[in-house]
């Protein structure tokens, strides 16, 4: 079968070969409208057209892959597993519509070994609740110009840039839901232990009304453990259903965190705390990649 070329590409959209390959290659400053990019993108697809990886590294000294590191630990519960599920999902989209490839990559929270992927020769990473002890180990196998854009961490260094939750913002709502009412918490754990502290000192409760989710039998013990007539604000979807089934479900408020407000049981009330994340991130390297693009000030870019 003959192989598929940008003139082939250009001839089914009707489009020249420099246009084609603008798009393909991601080139700045030029002005290409969404439709034209729609349907040259689109021809692509229809072709099966597969670019030559090899050969626009050469040309451009870039190989057109965005690594996505998820730091993760040996025999993670199911909801800590899915933790990340619909945002990687939405971010290889948007990445493979700009003709980027994804590289996605677990790696042990507690001994993180990233030389491999380092390898690759990445055009820029996404990085996930990554302890703040181990950043540093992580990040230096990255050459300087490769942007890095750390997901759900608090790591004090300004040369990078941070996307997190607005947890203020979301418990606004939440809180005035249940304004009549003794309220507990259960939040989800990260591996960036000051993300978790952070929430904590958000909440500004005591002890025994928060629980940082580790174990299904201590979420119930915690639940039970609550007086009378309390309200639930539970963070993460999945970690709410789990807690319904040890309280009447209309006495939670659930912070959606994963993009999975569907499985929110009845009656439950649900806020959302990530609604463009996978975007706002996504944009984010975007203008990074650019780097002749405006740059946010603030390094820690909160979601809400």
């Amino acid at each position: 079968m003959k192989k598929v070329t940008i003139k082939d590409i250009a001839k089914e959209a009707n489009v020249s070969t420099a246009t084609v390959s603008y798009i393909l290659n991601n080139v700045p400053k030029q002005t290409i409208t969404d439709e034209t990019r729609c349907r040259v993108l689109a021809a692509v697809e229809r072709l099966n057209y597969v670019p030559n990886l090899a050969a626009r590294s050469l040309v451009k000294r870039k190989t057109g892959l965005i690594g996505i590191l998820i730091n993760r630990a040996a025999n993670e519960p199911w909801w800590r597993q899915l933790r990340y599920a619909d945002m990687v999902n939405r971010l290889e989209q948007l990445l493979t519509e700009r003709g980027y490839h994804v590289v996605l990559s677990s790696i042990d929270a507690e001994k993180p070994k990233v030389g491999i992927i380092a390898e690759r020769k990445l055009d820029g990473v996404f990085l996930f609740d990554v302890k703040e002890e181990h950043f540093y180990s992580i990040s230096h196998h990255f050459p300087a110009g490769v942007p890095l854009v750390v997901i759900d961490s608090l790591v004090e260094d300004t040369l990078f840039y941070k996307v997190i939750h607005d947890y203020e913002f979301v418990l606004q709502s939440a809180q005035a839901w249940n304004a009549d009412h003794d309220c507990y918490y259960v939040i989800e754990p990260y591996y960036n232990e000051p993300y978790v502290q952070a929430i904590k000192d958000t909440i500004g409760v005591e002890e025994r009304q928060l629980y940082v989710m580790e174990d299904e039998a201590q979420l119930a013990e915690f639940i039970n453990s609550q007086p009378a007539g309390s309200k639930g604000i539970i963070f993460n979807e999945f970690i709410g259903a789990l807690a319904a089934k040890y309280t009447d479900s209309s006495h939670l408020t659930i912070i959606c965190t994963m993009g999975c407000s569907e499985i929110v049981p009845a009656p439950a009330k649900r806020v959302s705390a990530v609604e463009n994340k996978s975007q706002i991130s996504f944009d984010l390297m975007m203008q990074l990649l650019k780097q002749d693009a405006a740059l946010p000030n603030d390094k820690y870019i909160k979601v809400k």
